[in-house]
């Protein structure tokens, strides 16, 4: 099994904040940008969510600097758990007055999410617009040249854009600022690299969870409140079609304050289920089993979920938690064929990955497998050893995905000449619409052969009947989809 090296991380001292008392503060807006219909925005991915919502964790993380840093006034305002549009953003806005406004960039929703930045920039011309996130970082020039956003930054956010906000604030200049992109008094562009990753995440303040709102997020068949937390940032592997959130350097967070954010969200919203949204968040298993002691000790008495991959799960580490309460694990198969997980550098036995996803049953785990089809070269062959290990795994659920080579992975330059990617309008989709119809294809029938097999039918009639509202909803995502045509966007179905 992979062993990530954490040892050498922590390339320069965590510098010291000091809260800032003596200048005026300004008005700062975390904004989760409007869409028509409900997704989820972070910094590796955006998808569909029809049956689950997660929180802005990534604007909460700044809106902690401001507050607990800072001590200064910041609000949050998301559009998608309010289910508002652009004119009652703006409305809410012209409220607030803020002085800065910052958002989270999507993927697939990019389009759109420009469109609702020129609106709201338009509505509300004196107010500081900052963009990250993925795109944001990867085409900061593109964006500043057609979008009216002010400032762009890049990479991991939090302690570039607490130095951007303390010369806001005292009326500097920003030109000393690094990992941001902006335009100059002279209307000229100007990128200035910095240090995109964050040494110690440990060092940061706890995310301001009093922001949300308890009743908006959700994950399917776990019980309200929800609460999130991340615990680590960056994944240590080296898969070739994946967006790593943060880089390849992981960086951790103590148990102690894991346990400690835990607290927090039950004393404020009595969660009574969590998701631990680390790229991979059993990549070190002792220091998982540390984390499930501790809750077990603090007497938690969650019911939470994790991401995973098949090769970090061992029955010591499943049995503790299991104790600790963890419902479900989210593992990314991506594949049933040796040859794809090869050549997606996924460095993953299958025969290995298949007997520990079967540990999950063991002890009790659910199971949710990630699969991807879509590579130019998968044959038909490799799809059928995909949708064999799906049906020999025993999941409790599955979701596949189509292919896509995004801009800033390594499996991108290999594929660019394979796909029209254009960023403004966006586009991302293979050139042979013959290649976009098999892969559709692949994916209905993968779902209806996975989820309409009379055993697993049988299996799951218990988790109707407790939660019908939740299994009817899911049934009829998956039977739309597998009966009507699709566009190749992200797709969700639990």
């Amino acid at each position: 099994m992979f062993q990530p090296d954490i040892t050498d991380i922590v390339t320069q001292p965590q510098p010291t904040r000091a809260k800032t008392t003596a200048i005026k503060g300004l008005r700062t807006l975390l904004l989760n940008l409007p869409y028509p219909t409900r997704i989820i925005r972070r910094y590796m991915c955006s998808y569909n969510a029809p049956n689950f919502l997660f929180p802005p964790l990534e604007l909460i993380s700044l809106g902690a600097i401001l507050k607990d840093w800072e001590q200064d006034e910041v609000a949050l305002y998301d559009a998608i758990a309010k289910g508002a549009d652009l004119q009652e953003t703006n409305k809410y806005i012209a409220q607030y007055q803020p002085d800065v406004i910052i958002a989270i960039t999507g993927f697939e929703v990019f389009d759109n999410d420009m469109e609702m930045v020129k609106g709201i920039k338009a509505a509300n011309p004196t107010a500081k617009f900052m963009l990250f996130g993925h795109y944001a970082t990867q085409f900061t020039k593109e964006i500043l040249e057609q979008v009216p956003v002010d400032i762009v930054i890049q990479g991991e956010p939090d302690l570039i854009f607490a130095e951007l906000y303390k010369h806001l604030k005292a009326g500097e200049s920003i030109s000393n600022v690094r990992g941001i992109g902006y335009r100059d008094d002279n209307g000229e562009i100007v990128v200035q690299a910095g240090n995109l990753r964050l040494p110690d995440p440990s060092a940061l303040p706890m995310p301001a969870y009093d922001m949300l709102d308890k009743d908006a997020y959700f994950e399917p068949f776990l019980p309200k409140p929800f609460g999130m937390i991340q615990s680590a940032r960056g994944c240590p592997y080296q898969c070739t079609y994946c967006v790593k959130s943060f880089g390849t350097k992981l960086t951790t967070r103590t148990p102690e304050q894991i346990i400690d954010e835990i607290k927090e969200l039950k004393r404020l919203f009595g969660i009574k289920s969590l998701r631990f949204i680390d790229d991979t968040f059993t990549a070190i298993p002792s220091r998982v089993i540390s984390i499930c002691k501790l809750m077990i000790e603090e007497n938690v008495n969650l019911q939470w979920s994790c991401l995973s991959r098949a090769d970090t799960l061992n029955e010591e580490m499943l049995i503790w938690m299991k104790k600790a309460g963890c419902q479900r694990v989210y593992i990314g198969v991506e594949s049933g064929s040796q040859r794809i997980l090869d050549y997606y550098k996924k460095k993953v036995n299958v025969e290995e990955a298949l007997a520990n996803i079967k540990l999950c049953k063991k002890v009790g785990v659910e199971t949710m497998g990630f699969f991807i089809v879509g590579m130019p070269e998968e044959t038909r062959e490799d799809f059928d050893k995909t949708l064999k290990f799906a049906l020999q795994s025993d999941l409790t659920f599955a979701v596949v995905f189509e292919l896509v080579p995004y801009p800033g992975t390594p499996l991108y330059p290999l594929m660019k000449d394979k796909i029209n990617f254009s960023l403004m309008p966006y586009k991302n989709e293979y050139k042979d619409p013959e290649l976009r119809e098999r892969f559709h294809q692949w994916e209905k029938e993968f779902y209806r052969k996975f989820y309409f097999r009379p055993k697993y039918v049988g299996q799951n009639l218990m988790r109707a009947i407790k939660r019908p509202t939740e299994t009817i909803a899911s049934a009829a995502k998956l039977a739309r989809f597998i009966v009507m045509p699709q566009k190749s966007n992200r797709k969700d179905f639990i």
